[in-house]
Parts: C-alpha cells; structure tokens; sequence
C-alpha cells in the first residue's frame, strides 16, 4: 500500500472511529515509516511493571531496554512467555530484513523471519511504546514492513579528524535506531592513514598523525583554536574487529575504504617509494582539497604492496564490498614518470585516463579474485570496468545514470543534497561546509534518476549519505549535522513511497525531544527559503515556486528590496515575464530571520540559446542543466577545474548585440578563484571572431567570497555567435593554503543585451 494512501486511510479512521478515553488516536509517529499500517480503534494500556518481553534474540531485548532506559526510563522485564513477544518464523512471505507486528489486546508479537527483521521491528516498537502515568500506551496497529533498497548507507570521514572507538560505536548506533546497515568507513586520505596493517608499520607510525590540527577555515567558527606536536590517531586490528563485531550485531555491514591511486599522501610520506621517483616531496596535508599524493604506476612495488594492505582489509572487514576511492587523481606526475610512462607504452594506454583505468582495473582483478566486490567513487566509470563492479555517484546523478545503463550496480549519493558535511541551516555557528543542504532538501530529492531506463533502474541498489569531517573535528559537530537529516536519508531508503513534507515534517518535530534525552544537540531546522525557477524558453518567461521546511508565511519582493511583513504573501506559484530580482524570506517568532533568499532572473537576448564548452564542466557544478550559462537566473554555477570556461553560444540568427557581461566566483578558500582574463568575441560564421572587449583583472591574495562580473559596451553590432574566454589560474597560488593543487573556475550566467 502506497504511504499516501496509507496516511489518508490512517486520518479518516482518526475521525470516524470512538476512541479510547485519552481522545483522537495520534498520528503514528515513526520513522522510517513502515511500508504497510493498519490502524485499528482504541490504544492498548499497560502497567510497566507487567510488560515483559520474551525474544528469539536475546540481543534484540538487551539493545532495545538499552534505548528505552535512556528515552524514556524504560524497561522490559524477561520472561518465558512475554507479553512482548519476538519470533523468527519459518515465512517465505516476509521478505529479507522485514517484519510483522501486531499490537493486541492480550499480546505484542513481532515476527520476522531472520533476526535482523527482529531487530527492525523492536525499533518500530520503540517509537510506538509511549510512557503515561506509570502505564506505557500502544496504539492497536497491524504492521508489515520491509525496506526499499538493500544498501542503505552512512558515511563518516576519520580521515580529516579522528574520532576514537567509542565515537564509532555512537554513529553506529545511530545507524541501527534509523534502520540503515550500511557503514562506509573512510579509513585514509591525503590527511592521515587511521588503519593499522602489520606489515607496513609506518602507514599508521607516521602516516596517521600530522603537525598541526590543521583545517584553518574551521577557526571562524571556534572549531580548531589550537594546534599540537602530534596530531591524530588510528585504529589498531584489535579496535577494528571489535567494531565489525558491534556493527554486525546491529545488522550493519561495514564498507572500509583504501583510497587509491589518488587521496594517497598520507601513505606516501610514511613509504614513499611507492611514489614517483621525479615527483618530489611530500608531506601530510593539513587542509582540505586534493594533494599530488599519487601512487606510481610505473612500480611492480606498488601493486603489492597494495595488495598486501588489502589482503590485510579483507581479513578484517568480512563484507562483500571493498571502496577503492579513484577519485580526484592528480594524473601529472604520471605523465613526467619514466616508471609511468613505460607503462603506458606496455599496456597500450594511450594517456594518463588509460593508465588510470588500467590501475583500477589490476586491484579490480586481485579483489574478485578473493571474493570481493570493487565499489568506488564514479570516476571509476573512465575506461570501463567487469560487471561485478559497483559505483556510487556523488558529481550529481550523471554517473548513476551511465553506471545503471552499462549494467553496473549503483548507490547515489549525490553531493547535493546527499553530503551532511554542508550545513542544513544559515545560523553563523553551525560547523559545516559552505553550501545548505536542508532536511526537505534531502528527503524530497529524487532517489532513482528518471534519466534511467525503466530496465535498468534495479541497478539502484541503494542510497547512502555521506560526512566529510574537515570542518567537524568533535563529535557533536558530527551529531549536529546528522540530526535530523539521518531521518530523512533513513526514510527515503527504507519505505516504498515518501510521505507529504507537512506528514513527515510534524514526525521529526515530535522525535527530536527523545534526541535531547540522549543528550543530542540536533542541528536546527531551517527557515531558508530555496526559489525554484523552470524557464520557459519558447515564451521568454519563467515559473517561480518557493520552497521551505517551516510552516511559517514566506514574504517576497520583486524589486530587491528586503521583505518585510508587509511585503506580499508567498501563496503559490506564479509567471514571471520580465526581469526581476527576487527576495524571500521567513520570519521567527520574534520577528526576525536567519537568511534572506534571492535570485535575479533576466530575460536577455540569450536567455534559452544553446551554447558549447570548449573544456567539459565538472559533473557536479552542471548549472542546473545544458542551459547553465544562459538560463536567465544567477546563483546556480558552472564550473571546471583548471582549465579555461571557454564557451561560444549560438544566437540562432544575426543578432544586434552592444552588450555583454559575464560573472564569475571568487572564493579562494573554497578553492574558487576569479579568472586571470576575461575576452569577448563576436562572429558571423562561428568560425572568424572579433574581439569586442577584454580584462585582465589578475590574482590577488583574498579570503572573500564574492561574485565579479566584466560588463562592457561596444557599438551595436550584428552576430550569430558569441564568444567568451575565461582565463583560469589553473592551480593554486603561492599564498594558498593549497599551493599547487588544482583551482576551479565558477560562472553562473552569461548575459547579452
């Protein structure tokens, strides 16, 4: 039964029933909710004293008392015969992980088939049981349930900040109340190496400390305000098996990361004969971003050396996926590598994005060799890989798409609106990353690409949400950005049909009061107001819907003033069909707000023309789609890393043109720079261009974040094509916190009158 309908059926019952003496039956508060409920008359009373819980699964009962001592000071007496009652049965009709439950008069019975349906349904019960006056309340329900997706995932970077055993144990049980069972584990970066291998004792005696706390961006916020001699920690096999054991038990999976063949300084100070041997020094990083830490792929050394830390993984972590990463690889040290490039030259790769396909696909051969499963980050997609390999797609959904179509399974986990890294609200304190991802941003974003063929959309194994720590090096910076979000990750997983925004919005509201009594400080629930635009090219006009989590009134202006109460009241969508810059916002109680919401949307001459890159934008900064540049409303980027934005739009027709501005990002701590020239051309043909305008603005040293734009009038003259060349810095000034490394170049619209 489909949740809609299931809430619709649950609210009439609400009104038409005779209810139990404490009134209207309440809505069911449960999270993830369950894929099949039927809601019968009354609520069943009971004395504590007389609940008593017999189990199949004695681990089931002891976690259970465990959350209900510390939510509501509960606890269920055992028994042979409970009053509470969990039992495996012998039921090829309940599917894997799933369970049945039934709230009766004279008996509490939850079926499953396997204990981890035992162990989902005791979280189901948890939330259903409710405390009164020396009495806990159940509704009388009928449950079936069981989840959407196989692989429903957390991910949590101990790379960047380490977090010690008893913190992992926290997150995984954070994990096992939200019913996901799926623990990725990013075990190593270029910042720090936290597992430990026997036979390569430096990966953790120096690979896992660095000099500094590092991370200096996260000072802003109070968050690193000192420094140490020695700087992180790891993980000995001891704590690691001890960890499997204590996921397991919960039903959890754990995946371990070993990154490669990028993402590597850490193990490359620690040995560094596995580096190029012309690629110079290397040392711990310390900030966020990519280092030239790459393995060789000239050495025989480094394949087993690889595959001896990797044997070693494998003994540890049972499971059947191991992440290899294959992201973000810096490829130029290979190109200057004699080691390298021999063995270009003997594998027939024809330049470095060969020779990358051709290292993925050696440890691809060694991992399925013993059983294991290859998944990694989509880069892994270049070159091909066997069909056993799994990808998940975090630059958007593009790679899904083409992972599922070539057969491949995938979990998504796009870095909008999938990374719990950035902030879900606009508070000045909230730890994070630049750039919100709010709870109904999470909860509403479309889980299966519709760009997937109906065919292969059983290629979606799953989805996973991910937590990159750099600006989090504490635990409750963690929790902060979990809460509430974990909710909506585990609901989208986990039950068939999402729920309206308003349904599941009201269940986490009513959930974060047993947060506090964990002691859990949830991040706040945003009052950002997300302006959704859909152009409509043809008619030279756009349709503007404002979204927000809260149910407060949202307040707008057309004409960038700032909105007041007296402004106009948001109360549906509507067409806008000249140029407007719009602000919205929501009020707080006290009459004030966190964040004013704007977009500019101009309806110019090449508003809807299609354009080319000369340089492919990233996956993940698309602009929206392939009119990102000339869509009519700014704010939504494109960007490319090192290279130019070279672009060239077609006008349709000869065009009278004495105008153009183009607008670029400048926010160097993000790694984002300003372009170092900006030129514009004309042309009649597309193939003769005449230069009507040109910057050089240059390079300054800047921590602002601030958008530039290069207007220039010319005389009017007649063209087809137009022309814009973006001069990149290519990489990362001397200044930069990360020299050397790559820079990226963001424009967001491109405006011709």
């Amino acid at each position: 039964m489909r949740i809609k309908q299931l809430i619709a059926t649950t609210m009439s019952i609400f009104l038409l029933v005779a209810c139990s003496e404490k009134g209207d039956n309440p809505m069911l508060n449960l999270i993830p909710y369950p894929a099949e409920v039927n809601q019968e008359k009354g609520e069943l009373k009971i004395d504590v004293a007389m609940l008593s819980v017999s189990s199949d699964d004695d681990f089931v009962v002891t976690l259970l008392n465990k959350q209900l001592k510390a939510e509501q000071n509960i606890q269920l007496a055992h028994a042979e015969d409970g009053f509470v009652k969990f039992k495996l049965v012998n039921d090829a009709t309940i599917p894997a992980e799933g369970y049945r439950l039934k709230v009766a008069p004279k008996q509490v019975l939850i079926e499953a088939a396997e204990k981890s349906g035992l162990l989902y349904g005791a979280q189901t019960l948890r939330q259903l049981l409710s405390p009164e006056n020396g009495r806990v309340v159940l509704p009388y329900v009928s449950i079936k349930d069981s989840p959407r997706f196989a692989w429903r995932g957390m991910h949590f970077d101990v790379s960047r900040h380490f977090f010690d055993v008893d913190e992992i144990k926290q997150f995984l049980d954070y994990m096992a109340m939200n019913k996901l069972n799926t623990f990725h584990w990013h075990l190593v970066d270029d910042q720090a190496w936290r597992l430990e291998i026997k036979k390569y004792p430096k990966l953790t005696e120096v690979g896992a400390w660095r000099e500094n706390v590092g991370f200096t961006a996260n000072q802003v916020k109070g968050l690193n305000v000192q420094n140490t001699e020695a700087y992180g920690g790891y993980y000995t096999q001891a704590d690691v098996r001890e960890i499997v054991a204590y996921a397991a038990e919960r039903n959890i999976t754990i995946v371990p990361e070993i990154e490669l063949p990028g993402h590597s300084a850490a193990a490359l100070v620690a040995y560094p004969e596995y580096y190029c041997n012309n690629a110079g020094e290397l040392e711990i990083w310390e900030q966020a971003g990519v280092s030239a830490g790459v393995y060789c792929a000239g050495k025989e050394t480094t394949f087993q050396f690889l595959e001896d830390v990797l044997s070693e993984t494998m003994d540890l972590f049972p499971g059947e996926f191991i992440h290899i990463g294959g992201d973000e690889t810096p490829k130029d040290t290979w190109l200057a590598c004699p080691d390298c490039r021999q063995r270009m030259k003997e594998e027939g790769a024809h330049d470095e994005h060969e020779l990358q396909s051709y290292f993925v696909h050696r440890i691809e051969k060694f991992l399925n060799k013993h059983n294991r499963r290859l998944i990694g980050w989509d880069e892994i997609l270049d070159g091909g890989l066997a069909q056993s390999a799994a990808v998940m797609s975090w630059r958007g959904v593009a790679g899904g798409v083409k992972a599922a179509e070539a057969g491949h399974d995938v979990v998504m986990t796009p870095m909008f609106p999938y990374y719990f890294n950035h902030t879900q609200n606009h508070l000045s304190t909230s730890p994070g990353h630049p750039g919100i991802s709010t709870l109904r941003d999470v909860y509403t974003f479309p889980s299966i690409p519709t760009d997937i063929s109906p065919e292969n959309r059983h290629h979606v194994i799953g989805v996973q949400a991910n937590m990159w720590s750099e600006y989090m090096p504490e635990f409750k910076h963690i929790e902060y950005n979990l809460f509430p979000r974990v909710f909506a990750i585990a609901e989208v997983a986990w039950s068939p049909v999402i729920s309206e925004w308003d349904d599941f919005y009201a269940r986490v509201n009513n959930t974060l009061p047993l947060l506090e009594k964990l002691g859990v400080k949830a991040g706040d629930i945003s009052y950002h107001v997300r302006i959704n635009v859909e152009p409509d090219y043809e008619n030279k006009s756009a349709t503007l819907a404002f979204v927000s989590e809260r149910p407060n009134t949202i307040f707008y202006t057309k004409d960038g003033s700032t909105p007041t109460t007296r402004s106009t009241v948001y109360r549906g969508p509507f067409v806008l069909a000249e140029d407007a810059h719009i602000k919205a916002c929501q009020f707080k109680e006290d009459g004030t707000t966190t964040f004013i919401s704007e977009k500019e949307i101009i309806f110019h001459k090449a508003f809807g023309k299609p354009y080319v890159l000369k340089y492919a934008h990233a996956p993940q900064y698309d602009g929206g789609g392939k009119y990102g540049l000339t869509n009519g409303f700014l704010g939504v980027e494109v960007g490319v890393e090192e290279k130019p934005i070279d672009l060239t739009i077609d006008m349709g027709e000869p065009t009278e043109i004495s105008y153009i501005n183009s607008r670029f990002k400048n926010a160097p701590m993000s790694w984002v720079f300003g372009p170092k020239k900006v030129r514009y051309e004309l042309s009649e043909d597309g193939t003769t261009f005449k230069e009507v305008a040109s910057f050089e603005p240059g390079v300054t040293e800047s921590d602002v974040n601030e958008i530039v734009d290069y207007p220039a009038e010319f005389s009017a003259t007649k063209a087809r094509y137009v022309r814009i060349i973006a001069e990149s810095v290519g990489t990362c000034p001397a200044w930069h916190p990360a020299a050397g490394g790559k820079a990226w170049l963001f424009s967001d619209e491109v405006i011709v009158k």
